[in-house]
């Protein structure tokens, strides 16, 4: 831009990387920001909802202490005493036994099943699948985690839990999944992850996470209300339902609410949309080369199905792990053991994910059904639901984690690149760069973003680029 006055950015999207680069925009005194955002609540996939008493998430969140040391320290300020430093205290049902997760010595070696113990043990003697290549000479999920794991972790653990979350075979994922989803990716890593003593921890061994008192979703009403009150104007309920551009740059966001149509403009368009969505939003629409390519990557939806139970607590866990294929869900959470609540009395909830594709017959299954297949599938891990269920309800979210098909990054490209055309649009966050990471990557993306834009209102974006290299090397922590 080149002079002094502050650039008007226009994001789309209050998630965290939404909110995050509100907040940094607005502290700094970067720029005069307008978000724009679908639902009448912040937070999106990250934020939490009250039921009867109850602080809810949707799904299980935890903030983790892999948090870059800045933005750790800007969260602990804005939420003060209710940033609470808790246990990881999970379990996964492994061949219909229960290990402690995170993985302990003790547990691996009491716990394991025997004929587990020993295919791990000859997988990791043999060492085989020398160059782990697919048969077509194309490394994937599959071969890089078989090459690197040994066929018996993969057959009983990853390859199930893959088929469940993302809907494909092993062989049809991408080797970039088992980069970034898979943090302890050799046998190596797994031992000495085990064995040695938790980078966070309290003291006592026990590895830690950050969590907010009032639901994990506080972390994103803190800095809404902090973006808030450093000037930061959000337009709630605010659908966007065209993006015109002219040449290299976007002109007008159309937008609707309440029931009228409504246009705003911006030096920059700052987007956390679904990547796929917007280009499909763009007016007049991109080449046919685009279009083709916004339909070649696609997101797996969750259903995430409630029980509230007439009971103080179902368990001591705050989450359980089912990669089994005999059970439907994925994971199971009970919020109040995440924050340590004992409010309300003799009331707790449970939260099953549910993965699925929107196309899926699942997905229109109405609540009492689902809640049914969860009992159900409660029943055959051996924890049944023996108190009252008062109520069950479904979340539906329809743009969950991103589908790393393999051959998906030719499609992604050939996106990324018609982005990147226009002068005045940047992409980013989970949805926008089409990445499964946690929220405090998310953050990280907006707090980066933020750095970018220089004093003059330019944007850097080599400084940018260097950034986005950073963000290939983020893991998704569980």
């Amino acid at each position: 831009m080149g002079t002094t006055e502050q650039p008007h950015i226009v994001i789309l999207g209050a998630g965290p990387a939404g909110l995050g680069a509100a907040f940094q925009l607005t502290r700094k005194k970067k720029a005069r920001v307008t978000v724009l955002e679908l639902r009448n609540t912040v937070g999106g996939n990250s934020g939490s909802f009250e039921h009867d008493g109850l602080y809810l998430d949707f799904g299980s969140h935890r903030l983790h202490p892999a948090c870059d040391p800045a933005l750790l320290a800007d969260i602990k300020e804005l939420l003060g005493d209710d940033l609470l430093v808790r246990p990881r205290h999970g379990r996964i049902l492994l061949k219909n036994r229960w290990i402690h997760f995170p993985l302990n010595p003790v547990d691996l070696i009491t716990r394991l099943p025997i004929n587990f113990g020993l295919g791990v043990a000859g997988d990791t003697l043999r060492k085989i699948f020398p160059g782990g290549r697919a048969p077509n000479g194309q490394p994937t999920f599959a071969s890089v985690l078989t090459q690197q794991l040994g066929n018996t972790i993969c057959r009983e653990f990853y390859f199930p839990y893959a088929r469940k979350i993302w809907g494909l075979e092993p062989e049809e994922i991408s080797e970039i999944q088992a980069q970034k989803r898979v943090s302890a990716n050799s046998i190596g890593k797994i031992i000495k992850k085990v064995f040695s003593k938790p980078s966070h921890e309290q003291g006592n061994g026990k590895p830690i996470f950050y969590y907010p008192r009032q639901g994990f979703g506080q972390i994103s009403t803190a800095f809404y209300q902090a973006a808030v009150r450093q000037g930061a104007d959000f337009k709630l309920q605010a659908t966007v339902t065209g993006i015109e551009y002219q040449n290299s740059r976007l002109t007008n966001i159309i937008y609707e609410k309440d029931g009228s149509r409504h246009t705003i403009s911006g030096d920059y368009v700052w987007s956390t949309l679904p990547l796929t969505i917007l280009i499909r939003a763009l007016q007049p629409s991109p080449p046919q080369e685009v279009v083709t390519a916004s339909r070649g990557i696609e997101y797996r939806s969750m259903l995430l199905i409630y029980l509230i139970i007439e009971q103080d607590q179902f368990t001591e866990y705050d989450a359980h792990y089912f990669p089994g294929a005999d059970i439907p869900i994925t994971r199971l959470s009970e919020p109040k053991n995440y924050s340590n609540s004992r409010e309300p009395r003799g009331l707790t909830a449970l939260c099953a994910e549910l993965p699925c594709n929107a196309t899926d017959s699942v997905w229109q299954m109405d609540d009492d059904e689902l809640g049914q297949l969860v009992l159900n599938a409660l029943s055959t891990a051996g924890i049944p639901v023996t108190a009252p269920v008062r109520q069950v309800f479904v979340k539906r979210l329809r743009f969950a984690y991103p589908i790393f098909e393999k051959g998906y990054e030719k499609h992604f490209s050939v996106l990324d690149d018609f982005a990147a055309q226009f002068t005045n649009l940047l992409t980013f966050g989970r949805q926008g760069l089409f990445v499964h990471d946690n929220t405090h990557h998310a953050l990280y993306m907006a707090y980066a973003a933020a750095d970018c834009l220089k004093p003059d209102g330019t944007f850097d974006i080599a400084k940018w680029e260097a950034y986005r290299a950073v963000f290939q090397t983020h893991v998704v922590e569980d």
